[in-house]
């Protein structure tokens, strides 16, 4: 039995209590707003039928090699994992072509985001992001009380040309997302690489190729290449997307061995179960699952797009596994329609795209249901 509070003292605080309490600077940070969930829909609508394409996930689900070796480990989770992921770090080292002190890794892209500003950005600098992408850049300079600098779009593209210009407000630290998300463009290596002269090594660039898996440009930025030459260029990646690994939780990044020494200093300790590290291994092993994958995405990009021209309907050219796509009515509204209907995609209000929809690109089938129940509910 709980013990009730003592006489005269309030059993939880008030909110102006909290306020004080709290750093003032996380008031302005906004809760990062999650794609529908397969659970959600089924107990709102319990529709015959539910397609999830809402949060960009491998369409062909978990790889076979990859349930099969962590089967394989589970009774071993009763230890502690390798606290630096050696070997998964080495196998990322050998499928980038670069060294293992030039990898780290981290619970999603999200964390190795949020590691690098922890470690290098002070209260009060200036970090510099786009306006209508991923909202987790803004946030990992918001949580150290930087001063955030928004670029717009322009043509629904990046705006690198206006990321240099924001170099005289002496910045620390740019995030760039390519492909972008939500709108599925990029920007080009010759784009990068004009920035990337202009920047000081004091302001360090990180790039979140979270998407770049699925790009097939041949002027798609080489980072790694690029590496070499500017050691403040930092590169994230993820296992969410092409190696199906999004609900275990894995990404990396890429960069200078000194900064990446000093980002280790804000790692928490195990940050990389031992499920993850071993699912990562075998995904980075097995070849076939990522052609399939690749493959899957291709076709299925052709279909989509065929499907919106019939239907009319504007999008934007795609390097990613998702294509953004703007409909005649309210997008959050049309999304609960289909929603009824059980076919999950996302609206972009929180994007800042209120008049944007983005789905993510599936299997032959899947497309097929999408494009016949968007059809349905375009018009009611």
């Amino acid at each position: 039995m709980s013990k009730s509070a003592p006489k005269g003292r309030k059993a939880s605080f008030s909110e102006a209590e909290i306020l004080k309490l709290a750093r003032p600077s996380i008031q302005a940070l906004k809760p990062y707003v999650p794609g529908r969930s397969i659970e959600e829909v089924k107990a709102q609508y319990n529709p015959a039928r539910i397609v999830k394409l809402g949060s960009n996930e491998n369409s062909l689900g978990a790889n076979p090699k990859v349930l099969k070796a962590i089967a394989k480990i589970l009774p071993k989770i009763s230890l502690y994992p390798d606290g630096s992921s050696r070997a998964l770090r080495e196998a990322l080292a050998a499928y980038c072509g670069v060294s293992a002190d030039e990898v780290i890794v981290g619970n999603g892209s999200d964390e190795i985001l949020l590691m690098i500003a922890l470690a290098f950005v002070k209260p009060g600098e200036r970090v510099v992001v786009s306006e209508n992408t991923f909202s987790e850049y803004e946030f990992s300079g918001r949580v150290l009380d930087a001063e955030i600098v928004k670029v717009p779009l322009r043509d629904f593209r990046y705006d690198v040309a206006g990321f240099a210009k924001t170099l005289k407000l002496k910045p620390k630290m740019m995030f760039l997302c390519n492909p972008n998300n939500p709108t599925g463009n990029y920007f080009t290596h010759a784009e990068l690489e004009g920035l990337l002269k202009k920047t000081p090594r004091a302001c360090l660039v990180v790039v979140d190729e979270a998407y770049g898996d699925y790009a097939t440009e041949k002027d798609f930025p080489r980072c790694l290449e690029l590496m070499k030459k500017y050691p403040n260029l930092l590169v994230a990646r993820t296992f969410s997307k092409l190696f199906g690994l999004a609900g275990l939780r894995l990404g990396y990044g890429l960069g200078d061995a000194g900064l990446l020494r000093e980002t280790l200093r804000v790692k928490t300790p195990f940050n990389v179960n031992l499920l993850v590290q071993t699912a990562a291994v075998t995904a980075l092993a097995d070849k076939a699952f990522v052609r399939k994958s690749l493959a899957v995405n291709n076709k299925g990009r052709l279909q989509i797009e065929a499907g919106f021209r019939k239907l009319g309907l504007f999008y934007l050219p795609t390097q990613a596994n998702f294509i953004c796509f703007r409909v005649p009515r309210q997008a959050v509204d049309l999304c609960e329609d289909l929603l009824k209907r059980g076919m999950i995609i996302r609206a972009l209000k929180s994007f800042g795209l209120p008049e944007w929809c983005r789905v993510t690109i599936g299997t032959k089938e899947q497309n097929a249901f999408f494009l016949a129940e968007l059809a349905k509910v375009l018009h009611p």
